[in-house]
């Protein structure tokens, strides 16, 4: 972590007695709220929503589930390709399977604690360390090369263009050279005092990389040399104190096209166009994870957990469905036939993308839901906190 700053966990109030002696970070949120009682303290989060009755319309089924390990806290997401599905655990257990049967292809052992991944190309296959490092792999899961970057990593590493692109708790982004290791680039800007410890997305837009930064912003890398192509204004910073000013990018971005979407913390979800960063809408939603987009409408979730749409031409309101409050809700997913959001207790919920009413329910594992789901084919795949990693078919 970058020295004379502080990371806060996103939605939990948290008391002093849970900072680290000697550092000003926090704990995550999930430590913390297990600690409160502890400290004396009541969290002023309000209760999750109980799940209510439904008559569902769409029948999600399980393909295959397998265990690739428990995620030991970090927020593990597999990459999913075409052909192929890596996975981690947070002991550096590293699989390919077959997404069409679960079969697994190979298994290989990181030989290190992981804290981010996987992301991949098809061609290379990269974690990221809480030691400051990412370990990247070839299809066949033989080592390509290691190498150092500044500080802990905790988002999965970008790659592809040639390139497999990281960024560390202290926000610097670093690009390597698929082939040789060499580090091409590196990009840093100065944070704000205070910043969340919620993973955000990187995302490739032609010949740039999008990264979301702390205080509200979007920049567009060059993939060659790292220089800014362009910045965009996601929200802005408001209020007297730290806290208050925070507006961190949260989770995914979504990118079609030459629209660019994000959401932000205490902020808007606003969209963009991803040659220049011009604006073209924005709504006051603040974030409590990414966004998702198909060709009609942005999907969200604000910091209430309620799932949120917008027309994508104009911004206009769509629906809300406020029937998963508070219950910790992951980036969503948008299918054809559904929208797709993950909560705190192990349950995937499927929405009706032109309405917003549930559809489905299930339940793959009683772990948290952490990573967002990925659609693959005509459903999904996901790995709940506890490793269990599911391809999800949807009928109906």
């Amino acid at each position: 972590m970058r020295a004379g700053s502080a990371s806060m966990p996103f939605g939990t109030n948290v008391p002093s007695c849970l900072q680290i002696p000697g550092r000003r970070e926090l704990v995550l949120g999930a430590l913390a709220a297990a600690a409160l009682a502890g400290c004396g303290a009541k969290s002023t989060r309000p209760k999750p929503a109980d799940l209510q009755d439904f008559k569902p319309s769409l029948t999600p089924r399980s393909a295959w589930s397998m265990s690739v390990g428990d995620a030991r806290s970090a927020p593990l997401k597999p990459a999913v390709l075409e052909n192929a599905v890596y996975a981690v655990s947070g002991n550096g257990a590293l699989v390919r399977v077959a997404p069409e049967n679960g079969q697994v292809t190979w298994q290989v052992s990181v030989g290190e604690r992981v804290s981010a991944g996987v992301g991949s190309d098809g061609f290379a296959v990269a974690v990221g360390t809480p030691r400051g490092e990412v370990i990247v792999f070839d299809a066949e899961g033989k080592l390509r090369f290691r190498a150092p970057v500044s500080s802990d990593v905790r988002a999965a590493p970008l790659v592809g263009r040639g390139l497999v692109i990281v960024r560390s708790i202290d926000h610097r982004i670093n690009a390597f050279e698929i082939d040789s290791g060499k580090r091409r680039w590196t990009f840093s800007r100065a944070v704000p005092p205070l910043t969340l410890r919620a993973p955000s997305a990187m995302a490739f837009a032609g010949d740039t990389v999008v990264v979301p930064l702390p205080g509200g912003r979007v920049v567009a890398l060059s993939l060659s040399n790292g220089a800014t192509r362009w910045e965009a204004s996601i929200a802005e910073p408001k209020g007297t104190t730290e806290v208050e000013r925070l507006t961190d990018v949260m989770g995914t971005l979504a990118i079609d096209g030459r629209d660019l979407c994000a959401a932000a913390f205490q902020g808007r979800l606003t969209c963009v166009d991803n040659t220049n960063g011009n604006l073209r809408w924005a709504r006051d939603v603040p974030a409590g994870a990414g966004v998702a987009m198909d060709s009609e409408r942005v999907y969200g979730v604000d910091g209430g957990d309620t799932v949120v749409a917008h027309a994508r031409s104009t911004g206009a309101s769509v629906w809300r469905n406020t029937q998963m409050a508070y219950r910790t809700l992951t980036s969503p997913a948008a299918l054809r036939s559904a929208v797709v959001v993950g909560d705190f207790q192990g349950y995937l919920h499927f929405l009706r993308p032109a309405t917003g009413e549930v559809v489905a329910r299930m339940r793959p594992d009683s772990s948290a839901m952490v990573a967002p789901p990925q659609a693959w084919a005509n459903g999904i795949i996901v790995q709940s906190q506890a490793g269990r990693l599911e391809r999800i078919e949807l009928a109906g």
